[in-house]
């Protein structure tokens, strides 16, 4: 029987996906090996320890959802459409699973990854808050505006994480959003 090569990138990816659903105590080696169909002793060709790979995971789904949806937003040429991309993107996703609460959860026992969390965190607000003073919206409401959109966010995915939302829906509560605090 040939030997199954696993990549760094599919190691890291199915870490997210099992973190996603369960924090920390979903990331047993053994069990990922039999789910990626390789041997355990791949996992250390890449990683020094869990811990090491615990910090990778974290680390590349920050580049996956922060930085790279920041970058991504740089081919619209307004503010306005920068904002509602933004939104669609935030609203427009569920079934993700509890990345964010099980990040929550790990950095109440580990200083390493309070900062990263709070890393990921202040980049998302001052993400908006750029955009929203683009907008013509004054420094100190823009903060206000973007604090309170992104803690709405985490409690709005809360409520809907294992529903999956029609398009129109998705929409209608972008409207709502974009009248109510968007809108200068």
């Amino acid at each position: 029987m040939p030997k199954i090569i696993v990549t760094e990138e599919q190691w890291i990816q199915e870490g997210i996906e099992r973190f996603e659903q369960g924090g920390i105590k979903q990331l047993v080696i053994e069990k990922m090996a039999v789910s990626l169909g390789c041997s355990k002793s791949s996992f250390y060709w890449y990683f020094d320890n869990r811990s090491s790979y615990i910090r990778q995971i974290v680390e590349t789904w920050k580049e996956q959802t922060t930085q790279q949806v920041i970058a991504a937003s740089i081919i619209h040429a307004t503010a306005d459409e920068r904002i509602r991309d933004l939104l669609t993107q935030m609203f427009g996703t569920t079934k993700r699973g509890d990345f964010l609460f099980y990040l929550r959860k790990l950095s109440l026992r580990d200083d390493t990854y309070r900062s990263i969390l709070d890393e990921v965190e202040q980049m998302r607000t001052e993400f908006m808050k750029q955009l929203l003073i683009q907008k013509g919206m004054q420094p100190e409401k823009a903060f206000q505006r973007s604090w309170m959109l992104y803690h709405y966010y985490l409690g709005w995915y809360e409520r809907h994480k294992q529903e999956t939302l029609s398009d129109e829906a998705i929409q209608q509560h972008i409207h709502m959003i974009w009248t109510e605090w968007i809108s200068i």
